[in-house]
């Protein structure tokens, strides 16, 4: 659908940013807001291919399905913590002035859009500021926000039709990932003790570790164990001082086969303490047992 001609990975140092302490009426943990950030942007361009498309009955139609990502995360977004923007530029190539027709993608919307004429060699673009003001419109719910909308909701396709039909327009999307560190914050881990992090004590059991390696003290959680082909299993984590660690209540493999069993741990599993780093909760592990 799209090749990638260039990544280009930017760091940028910012300054240190004061903020102020806030406090939760929820079971996540109490946290102060940003006190102290490291940014680095990322920057990505991508040139889509046209894709051909013919229904039955009908004229052979040339379309460019681009992606878009908009908006910044918030506390339980699976996505990295950073403010995602996207450019789309629609460029001519031809000496006559040329027509392209556009409709938005989401889950689960089609919004019919728009059409626009592009002049000889002319180009036509598409912010994030231009795509929410659509989606907002079109009744999509976009966040609090139009132009800092919540990310997760702000995802899709922008399905470009080049209506000349000549191959005539040329499309590149220009992606750019604002990354947060946040700080003053806990951060729980699951700890490899063992290779493939197949701890097992003298009754043959799984032992699963946790590690808060954030900068603050983190509350009382709960992790889960998913061996694969059999019910989860949750276990109690106890608050964690910064650096340390904890051996959770052993866990039975629910088989009595040999074989090579693999199994999911997630630290945090029901998102109770706002972390550094939401994305390193889970890990996968592996234990061959032998009869």
């Amino acid at each position: 659908m799209t090749s990638v001609v260039s990544s280009l990975g930017i760091l940028v140092l910012l300054g240190m940013l004061v903020g102020c302490a806030s406090s939760s009426q929820d079971r996540r943990q109490a946290a102060p807001e940003i006190t102290a950030a490291a940014a680095g942007l990322g920057f990505d361009v991508q040139y889509v291919e046209p894709q051909k498309f013919r229904d039955p009955g009908d004229v052979t139609r040339v379309y460019f399905p681009v992606k878009f990502v908009c908006g910044e995360t918030e506390t339980n977004d699976d996505f990295v913590p950073a403010s995602y923007r996207t450019s789309i530029n629609v460029q001519s190539l031809s000496h006559f002035k040329v027509n392209i027709g556009w409709r938005f993608v989401t889950v689960p919307n089609a919004i019919i859009g728009a059409q626009a004429e592009i002049p000889s060699f002319g180009s036509l673009a598409m912010d994030c500021d231009f795509i929410v003001t659509n989606l907002a419109s079109a009744g999509v719910a976009v966040g609090p926000s139009r132009r800092h909308a919540r990310l997760v909701k702000d995802n899709g396709f922008v399905l470009i039709e080049d209506l000349t039909r000549a191959s005539t327009v040329r499309v590149a999307a220009v992606y750019s990932v604002l990354h947060k560190q946040l700080h003053e914050l806990p951060d729980l881990v699951p700890v490899q003790t063992a290779t493939g992090f197949c701890k097992r004590d003298a009754q043959g059991r799984l032992i699963v570790t946790v590690k808060n390696k954030g900068e603050i003290a983190a509350l009382a959680s709960t992790a889960r164990i998913t061996i694969k082909g059999f019910s989860p299993v949750d276990r109690f984590t106890k608050a964690l001082a910064v650096g340390e660690q904890v051996d959770l209540e052993p866990i039975d493999f629910p088989s009595t086969q040999e074989g090579t069993f693999t199994f999911v741990i997630t630290a945090d599993v029901n998102h109770q303490i706002r972390e550094v780093n939401e994305a390193n909760n889970t890990v996968i592990g592996a234990c061959t047992i032998l009869k």
